[in-house]
């Protein structure tokens, strides 16, 4: 493999690490522990006593202390150290980034293309950063809890992220030999838009707190069909904040999943087949099991490493159906 694949696969790895520090946090309930956004300075944590205590006055100050008063500075280190680490890992992928590149230049072999490519990745970097702020405000008033939209809206755009490093990755792995018939790259777009709208589905249950309700499958409670569809006056109340609803969206995609999952294992694509039914059992147990927070978190990034491997259109063909990678004296 060469420096470049690696290089790529290392920037992928760290933001999926921060999607699954993110996951953590939001389920262990510490994503509203730290109340400002300080791009530079917040990434040096409490150092002493002192600056905890002032660090747990600034939260003491927000609604979710006001609604849970009984928290303890020892309580507040626990739920901040979730949230910073999550932080932390995210603002280290600039040197994952750009050391790599440096390296590049000094050996004279980087491109306009990379330079473009990199520009490119640091502003929706950037763009990321800002949207989890913009959730994280949505938290710091009366109900302290963030937005489902602004949360779908960060989880959805870090996915993104990866699609766009699979796309580099894979053109720097580009086989001659193994061309895609239309058919093949139709499944996989389809099969990739259908895998993004069931994770926005997904993160859209997970804000609205809609997976701690009927934690039953494939029924719903005593029944196959959720008996409370409209409980809004609208039609968009009940589509966008109806947890029921929300909940059986999701599903129904989970099981449309599913049915391409058979249709790629008679392709022979068994890494996807593969992953889509590993995704299908992360997620019963998910509902079953009332969201335990590991758990919970492998569901999502399974979800996103799908969707990585769905991106990169060589991968399954490459790895999946026989087709070899090239050498480095084919290059």
């Amino acid at each position: 493999m060469r420096f470049r694949q690696v290089w790529i696969l290392s920037i992928a790895f760290v933001v999926l690490a921060t999607m699954g520090i993110g996951a953590m946090t939001r389920l262990t309930g510490s994503g509203l522990s730290i109340v400002e956004w300080k791009p530079l300075s917040g990434a040096i944590p409490p150092l002493n006593e002192t600056e905890w205590s002032q660090e747990f006055l600034r939260y003491q100050e927000f609604p979710e202390f006001k609604s849970n008063p009984n928290v303890t500075l020892e309580d507040f280190k626990t739920i901040f150290w979730w949230e910073f680490t999550h932080r932390l890992i995210a603002r280290s992928l600039i040197f994952v980034i750009l050391i790599p590149f440096i390296f590049l230049v000094l050996k004279k072999e980087a491109t306009g293309r990379d330079l473009r490519k990199l520009i490119l990745l640091l502003l929706m970097g950037a763009v990321q950063g800002a949207l989890g702020w913009y959730m994280v405000k949505s938290g710091l008033v009366q109900v302290p809890r963030v937005s489902h939209f602004r949360l779908m809206v960060h989880f959805i755009w870090a996915s993104l992220i990866i699609a766009y490093l699979a796309r580099w990755l894979r053109e720097e792995n580009t086989n001659p030999q193994c061309k895609q018939t239309s058919s093949e790259r139709l499944f996989l777009r389809v099969l990739g838009g259908l895998c993004l709208g069931q994770m926005a589905l997904g993160a859209l249950v997970a804000g609205s707190r809609a997976g701690y309700i009927y934690n039953t499958f494939p029924k719903f409670g005593d029944t196959w069909w959720p008996q409370k569809f409209l409980i809004f006056p609208t039609l968009t109340e009940n589509l966008l904040y109806n947890q029921i609803n929300l909940q059986l969206f999701h599903r129904l995609g989970a099981w449309l999943m599913v049915i391409a999952a058979v249709y790629a294992l008679i392709k022979r694509y068994y890494l996807i087949g593969s992953l889509i039914f590993l995704q299908f059992v992360l997620g019963i147990l998910t509902l079953v099991l009332m969201v335990p927070p590991p758990v919970a978190t492998l569901h999502q990034l399974c979800g996103v490493v799908l969707f990585f491997v769905l991106r990169y259109e060589e991968h399954p063909l490459s790895v999946v159906r026989g087709c070899p990678l090239p050498n480095a004296t084919e290059r």
